[in-house]
């Protein structure tokens, strides 16, 4: 067995690919014919679920190669798994990991009223310069239709990630009723490829003596050759440059990404003495044979057992920063906080995150023989931060309980902003406004992104809290 290398590329995990040889199998590079004709691919599933996975011990020895890919894969999965999923076009799912997607560049989250099959659709944000800017569209935004179709249960899935142009029918929210009724506005925006840069909006803001930075953060993406890294760096450098003394990070969306981007931020943010002194940032636990090997041969500090900060051009030398998390705040995003809280005050805003303190490779079929399209994104490891924090199944609690009503909502980086006026509560010790939580007339729910794109199959087991929204 070759020596196992790691890279780092990723997705909506704590992510990374591997590269590696693997010699104890071989895959057939004949007809499958005799074995089923889904056998090439379902082996190399086997061969890899069997070596990474991290309930590898539940993986068959027998390869069924009469079944579909995805339902053999499933097949293999631990019942309480609820991450791993494949897509039959690993192109565009390493796409979307680099920040390309198709799409009107702008981020949905789905409701139901109670009592009605109708579903609508409210606008979280809209990233700057793409169609869906440019037609007008705008944070708070609710669709009630698109291409005259009205939404429901049953087609609001095809509709919304259609990839025709589409016109969208407008609602409008009363807070005197609290209800939505509809409009006659509607908006035509027309989809292509687009890079999508996650650093929607940063601003400073000035309150007494603080300047306070703020940056919304979509997803944790490396980009094409680190380019979005770049655009992180750069915007921190900014805010050393204004003078910035106070960060908020918004993570209320983000699903997470790339390690290597969780921490690339985290060097900037941590004390100057962690960064210096190598201190641990996060460790990772594998299934037993394949921690065991990465003991034996790259030893216990190895960067594949233990990630450790490091010292970065830019630190912005805080005492301490504020996370806004809803239940979207989940993976790299909980990462982030938690293994920056071992070090400094960490001062999270919202409500709780979404509890996943697992990662995973990205395994493509694109360069074995015979080559195919699938592409299996498995669960590999359960990460801790250095005080061994880790299984937060329910998420993590927030210091602050402030509730988001998204129907309701105000500019990115508006000081109205519910989440924002509690952190400059916290800043001037100056009361702005009273938060008042009241029971919602909707509800959110699950994001069906993972059932469309590029064919993603998933089983979707229930949980025993909210949705990630």
């Amino acid at each position: 067995m070759s020596t196992l290398k790691l890279k780092n590329y990723s997705l909506l995990l704590v992510l990374i690919i591997p590269f590696l040889t693997l010699s104890c199998k071989k895959s057939s590079t004949g007809p499958d014919n005799e074995q089923g004709p889904y056998f090439n691919v379902n082996q190399w599933m086997n061969v890899n679920m069997d070596f990474y996975y991290f309930w590898n011990d539940e993986v068959p020895e027998e390869v069924d190669g009469t079944i579909l890919p995805q339902t053999y894969f499933n097949s293999m999965l631990n019942s309480e798994d609820e991450f791993s999923f494949m897509s039959d076009d690993a192109e565009a799912l390493l796409n979307d990991l680099q920040g390309s997607s198709f799409s009107a560049g702008f981020s949905a989250a789905f409701g139901a009223f109670s009592g009605t099959d109708d579903i609508f659709i409210i606008v979280e944000y809209v990233y700057p310069g793409t169609p869906a800017d440019e037609a007008g569209f705008k944070r708070g935004d609710i669709i009630l239709a698109i291409n005259g179709q009205r939404l429901n249960r049953d087609n609001y899935v095809d509709l919304y990630y259609q990839e025709s142009d589409a016109t969208y029918l407008l609602g409008a929210y009363d807070a005197e009723s609290d209800a939505i009724s509809e409009t006659d506005s509607t908006v035509m925006v027309s989809k292509s490829q687009l890079v999508l840069n996650p650093v929607v909006h940063t601003s400073v803001i000035e309150k007494g003596n603080s300047k306070i930075g703020y940056m919304f953060y979509a997803k944790f993406l490396n980009g094409a050759n680190d380019s979005f890294i770049e655009v992180v760096d750069q915007t921190l450098e900014d805010f050393q440059s204004q003078g910035v003394n106070e960060l908020i990070i918004d993570l209320r969306y983000n699903g997470g990404g790339t390690i290597a981007s969780a921490v690339n931020i985290a060097n900037s943010i941590a004390p100057v003495s962690t960064t210096a002194n190598e201190d641990i940032f996060v460790k990772y636990q594998y299934n037993s044979a394949l921690h065991n090997k990465l003991l034996e041969e790259e030893g216990a500090d190895s960067p594949n057992l233990v990630l450790r900060f490091s010292e970065d051009p830019v630190n912005l030398g805080l005492d301490r920063v504020f996370f806004l998390t809803t239940s979207g705040s989940a993976s790299a995003s909980e990462l982030l906080i938690n293994g920056l809280a071992p070090y400094m005050d960490v001062v999270t805003v919202g409500t709780p995150t979404f509890g996943k303190f697992y990662g995973s490779f990205v395994l493509t079929g694109q360069s074995v023989t015979p080559s195919h399209s699938y592409a299996i994104v498995p669960v590999v490891l359960k990460y801790a931060n250095a005080n061994g924090v880790t299984d937060f199944r329910d998420g993590l609690a927030p210091d602050y309980e402030v509730q988001e009503d998204i129907v309701q909502a105000v500019a990115l980086g508006d000081t109205t902003d519910p989440m924002i006026g509690k952190v400059l509560e916290i800043v001037t010790g100056d009361q702005t406004a009273k938060t008042v939580r009241r029971t919602l007339p909707y509800r959110l729910l699950d994001d069906p992104v993972e059932l469309k794109k590029g064919n993603i199959f998933k089983v979707k087991k229930p949980r025993s809290k909210p949705s990630k929204f």
